[in-house]
Protein backbone atom coordinates (compact mmCIF):
# COMPACT_ATOMS: atom_id res chain seq x y z
CA UNK A 1 0.00 0.00 0.00
CA UNK A 2 1.48 3.32 -0.84
CA UNK A 3 1.86 5.98 1.54
CA UNK A 4 -0.42 9.03 1.21
CA UNK A 5 0.82 11.12 4.29
CA UNK A 6 2.24 14.57 3.44
CA UNK A 7 5.58 15.27 3.69
CA UNK A 8 5.01 18.31 6.33
CA UNK A 9 7.12 18.24 9.08
CA UNK A 10 6.57 20.22 12.25
CA UNK A 11 6.09 19.65 15.86
CA UNK A 12 4.64 16.07 16.14
CA UNK A 13 5.00 15.19 12.47
CA UNK A 14 8.35 13.93 11.79
CA UNK A 15 9.23 10.07 10.52
CA UNK A 16 9.90 8.07 13.36
CA UNK A 17 13.48 7.51 12.40
CA UNK A 18 13.93 11.60 11.68
CA UNK A 19 14.85 13.31 8.80
CA UNK A 20 18.27 14.72 7.63
CA UNK A 21 18.94 17.35 5.32
CA UNK A 22 22.32 17.22 4.14
CA UNK A 23 25.01 19.12 1.78
CA UNK A 24 27.54 17.57 0.50
CA UNK A 25 30.37 19.01 -2.18
CA UNK A 26 32.16 17.31 -4.57
CA UNK A 27 35.44 19.04 -5.16
CA UNK A 28 37.06 18.34 -8.54
CA UNK A 29 40.76 18.71 -9.75
CA UNK A 30 40.42 17.52 -13.81
CA UNK A 31 39.43 13.63 -12.81
CA UNK A 32 40.43 13.71 -9.31
CA UNK A 33 38.31 14.31 -6.20
CA UNK A 34 38.77 15.76 -3.12
CA UNK A 35 38.28 13.25 -0.37
CA UNK A 36 39.43 12.56 3.44
CA UNK A 37 39.69 10.45 6.25
CA UNK A 38 38.20 11.43 9.41
CA UNK A 39 40.00 11.58 12.85
CA UNK A 40 39.33 13.66 16.18
CA UNK A 41 36.02 12.88 16.17
CA UNK A 42 34.92 14.89 19.02
CA UNK A 43 35.66 17.67 16.55
CA UNK A 44 33.25 16.04 14.21
CA UNK A 45 30.52 16.03 17.06
CA UNK A 46 30.96 19.31 17.98
CA UNK A 47 31.84 21.06 14.85
CA UNK A 48 30.23 19.60 12.02
CA UNK A 49 27.01 17.78 13.35
CA UNK A 50 27.90 14.48 13.37
CA UNK A 51 25.89 12.15 15.98
CA UNK A 52 28.26 11.13 18.73
CA UNK A 53 26.95 7.83 18.37
CA UNK A 54 28.42 7.29 15.11
CA UNK A 55 31.49 9.81 15.15
CA UNK A 56 34.03 7.14 16.41
CA UNK A 57 33.11 4.22 13.78
CA UNK A 58 33.48 6.61 10.86
CA UNK A 59 36.98 7.57 12.63
CA UNK A 60 37.70 3.73 12.94
CA UNK A 61 36.33 2.71 9.83
CA UNK A 62 39.34 4.25 8.05
CA UNK A 63 37.04 5.17 5.20
CA UNK A 64 36.49 7.85 3.11
CA UNK A 65 34.70 10.91 3.38
CA UNK A 66 33.02 13.63 1.06
CA UNK A 67 33.43 17.39 2.76
CA UNK A 68 29.71 17.59 4.28
CA UNK A 69 27.51 18.50 6.65
CA UNK A 70 23.92 18.58 8.21
CA UNK A 71 21.90 21.84 7.73
CA UNK A 72 21.36 23.97 10.52
CA UNK A 73 18.31 25.39 11.30
CA UNK A 74 17.37 27.70 8.80
CA UNK A 75 20.11 27.47 6.82
CA UNK A 76 19.79 27.03 2.85
CA UNK A 77 21.86 23.99 1.41
CA UNK A 78 24.02 26.08 -0.70
CA UNK A 79 24.62 28.21 2.22
CA UNK A 80 26.13 24.64 3.94
CA UNK A 81 27.81 23.88 1.12
CA UNK A 82 29.78 27.46 1.35
CA UNK A 83 29.74 26.34 5.24
CA UNK A 84 31.43 23.09 4.65
CA UNK A 85 34.19 24.51 1.66
CA UNK A 86 35.21 27.43 4.40
CA UNK A 87 35.15 25.62 7.77
CA UNK A 88 35.57 21.78 6.96
CA UNK A 89 38.18 22.05 4.32
CA UNK A 90 39.20 25.14 4.83
CA UNK A 91 39.12 26.22 1.11
CA UNK A 92 36.42 29.75 1.10
CA UNK A 93 35.18 29.78 -2.39
CA UNK A 94 32.84 32.73 -4.20
CA UNK A 95 28.64 31.00 -4.32
CA UNK A 96 28.89 31.66 -7.55
CA UNK A 97 31.36 28.60 -8.26
CA UNK A 98 29.83 26.37 -6.60
CA UNK A 99 26.88 24.25 -8.47
CA UNK A 100 24.24 22.55 -7.34
CA UNK A 101 24.78 19.11 -9.03
CA UNK A 102 21.86 16.53 -7.72
CA UNK A 103 19.17 16.07 -5.25
CA UNK A 104 18.66 12.77 -3.65
CA UNK A 105 16.25 11.48 -1.42
CA UNK A 106 17.37 8.07 0.80
CA UNK A 107 15.46 6.21 3.16
CA UNK A 108 17.13 3.64 5.38
CA UNK A 109 15.44 0.06 5.82
CA UNK A 110 11.97 -0.22 4.44
CA UNK A 111 9.70 1.69 5.31
CA UNK A 112 7.39 -0.56 6.37
CA UNK A 113 9.61 -1.48 9.06
CA UNK A 114 8.52 -2.02 13.34
CA UNK A 115 11.36 -2.64 14.92
CA UNK A 116 13.91 -0.20 13.46
CA UNK A 117 12.14 2.81 12.29
CA UNK A 118 13.30 4.21 8.80
CA UNK A 119 15.66 7.68 8.47
CA UNK A 120 15.02 9.73 5.40
CA UNK A 121 18.13 11.74 4.38
CA UNK A 122 17.46 14.35 1.77
CA UNK A 123 21.43 14.96 0.16
CA UNK A 124 22.27 18.34 -1.84
CA UNK A 125 25.42 17.55 -3.87
CA UNK A 126 26.84 20.93 -4.89
CA UNK A 127 29.84 20.80 -7.26
CA UNK A 128 32.77 22.74 -7.72
CA UNK A 129 36.18 22.50 -9.90
CA UNK A 130 39.20 23.72 -8.80
CA UNK A 131 42.57 24.60 -10.12
CA UNK A 132 45.64 22.87 -9.95
CA UNK A 133 47.04 25.63 -7.86
CA UNK A 134 44.52 25.72 -6.35
CA UNK A 135 44.29 21.72 -5.09
CA UNK A 136 47.92 21.98 -4.32
CA UNK A 137 47.50 25.34 -2.16
CA UNK A 138 45.45 23.76 0.72
CA UNK A 139 46.53 22.48 3.84
CA UNK A 140 44.86 19.52 5.68
CA UNK A 141 43.10 20.81 8.82
CA UNK A 142 43.29 18.76 11.69
CA UNK A 143 40.51 17.39 12.35
CA UNK A 144 41.27 14.87 8.85
CA UNK A 145 43.90 12.15 8.89
CA UNK A 146 44.35 12.31 5.31
CA UNK A 147 42.88 14.86 2.67
CA UNK A 148 43.81 14.77 -0.54
CA UNK A 149 42.66 14.41 -4.50
CA UNK A 150 42.26 11.14 -5.34
CA UNK A 151 41.61 10.09 -8.90
CA UNK A 152 38.06 9.25 -9.69
CA UNK A 153 38.88 6.14 -11.13
CA UNK A 154 40.39 4.53 -7.95
CA UNK A 155 37.83 5.27 -5.91
CA UNK A 156 34.49 2.94 -5.58
CA UNK A 157 31.84 3.53 -3.30
CA UNK A 158 32.48 0.44 -0.39
CA UNK A 159 35.98 3.52 0.30
CA UNK A 160 33.61 5.39 1.58
CA UNK A 161 31.42 5.58 5.37
CA UNK A 162 28.66 7.21 5.77
CA UNK A 163 26.82 6.42 3.20
CA UNK A 164 29.08 8.97 0.74
CA UNK A 165 29.72 6.38 -1.23
CA UNK A 166 25.94 6.03 -2.14
CA UNK A 167 25.36 9.29 -2.65
CA UNK A 168 28.52 9.82 -5.68
CA UNK A 169 27.54 6.73 -7.10
CA UNK A 170 23.73 7.94 -7.77
CA UNK A 171 24.95 10.83 -8.92
CA UNK A 172 27.12 9.19 -11.14
CA UNK A 173 30.49 10.72 -10.06
CA UNK A 174 31.95 7.15 -9.39
CA UNK A 175 31.54 4.36 -11.86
Amino acid sequence: MRNTRKALFFEGNVPPGGVCLSSFVMVESGDALLVGKMVKPEIWTERFFVGEQWARGYVESGKYVLPASHLVWYESPLDAALRVLNEQVLMPLDRERVELFDVQSQVSVDISGKNKPPHWDLCFVYRVEVSPDEAHGFKRPEWFEELGFKPKTSLKPEHFTRGHGDVLQEAGALH
